[in-house]
Order: C-alpha cells, then structure tokens, then sequence
C-alpha cells in the first residue's frame, strides 16, 4: 500500500485580524485567511501563542480538524457563548480561555504547518508587545489587503494596528466590539 499525502503546506494561510475588544475581552477571537483559489486542509497545522515576553510555548491550539475554504476566513474564538452574542454567529473553531485565540494583545503569534514551519507570524518572540508596534491591547491588528502571502517574519509594515498604549506608527484608539470588528470578512 501506498501512503496517502494529505498533509499540505501554504504561503497562502495567514494571520488576518487579531481581536481584543476594549468593551468585551470576551468577545477576542483571530482570524485566518486562505488566499488561494483551493481549500485547504489543516491537518497537522496549529498556532501557538508565546505570552508576553515568554521564550517558552504558552498555548497551542490544533487546526486538525478543520479545512478552510478558497478566499475564505477561519475564525477562532476562546468563548463561543460571548462571540455569537456579540458577533451574531458561531465561530469556526471554539478554542478554550488562555488559548492562543484568547491573546490580551501584548503576545505573540505563530501560524505552523504540519512540517513544524513557522508559516506566519505576528509579534516577536521574547518581546512583551507592551507599547511596541505588534501591541493590539484593546484593540485589533489587520493585516493589509495587499498582503496576500504569509510571513515567517513579522512585518509592522503589513499589518495595522489599534491599541490603547502602543509604539510609534500604531493607533492609540481603542475598539469596541461588534462595530469596530469584522470577523469572517477580510476588508
């Protein structure tokens, strides 16, 4: 017998927002695009979150059983009761409290796909994003429309960023949650 391949790797998964609502901490959630024309299976794939200024893997979270849709979103919430109440629907995948999904918006990020590569990433490990420009405390990252490839090197360049404290380039405006969020629509 053959093996059956059915684990893949993509530039195309990425990080698009990032939430940490001021009103709501709740109501937090990530989401992820696929920019291809092909869904795409996560089996093997996860994200692991590095609190703070942690060396050391704080959560992960498996992807296994989810596949994500050509041009489409996968959303990720840590209280899927909070996300459908302020939201209005059920999020694709409900994680857990201190999952990578429930981020206070000073940590940091990684996207790995079944092969153990970091495909994108948000933050810099051993950084406490605390009143840097990868903080979105009480607020939310977007990742640029133009950015249609994962980096396994954050880029502020890519991304915006909304918070209550952060560094220079960065938005000191914080967002309240639903109207200042757009969870399962790339804009």
């Amino acid at each position: 017998c053959e093996d059956v391949i059915d684990e893949f790797t993509s530039q195309e998964l990425f990080f698009s927002e990032l939430a940490d609502p001021d009103n709501n901490s709740g109501a937090r959630f990530i989401e992820l695009y696929n920019a291809s024309d092909t869904p795409l299976s996560l089996k093997g794939w996860q994200i692991v979150r590095y609190t703070n200024a942690s060396l050391e893997i704080s959560s992960s979270l498996d992807l296994s059983d989810y596949t994500i849709d050509a041009e489409s979103t996968l959303v990720i919430a840590p209280n899927a009761d909070e996300f459908v109440m302020v939201y209005g629907f059920v999020p694709d995948v409900v994680a857990s409290t201190n999952s990578p999904a429930d981020s206070n918006g000073d940590d940091n990020l990684q996207l790995i796909d079944p092969f153990g590569t970091v495909i994108d990433m948000f933050g810099e490990v051993g950084v406490d994003g605390t009143g840097t420009n990868h903080e979105f405390e009480d607020g939310r990252a977007i990742r640029k429309l133009e950015v249609n490839k994962a980096n396994s090197v954050y880029t502020f360049a890519e991304w915006l960023l909304y918070n209550d404290s952060g560094g220079s380039g960065t938005i000191n405006l914080p967002q309240i949650a639903p109207e200042n969020y757009t969870p399962g629509f790339r804009e």
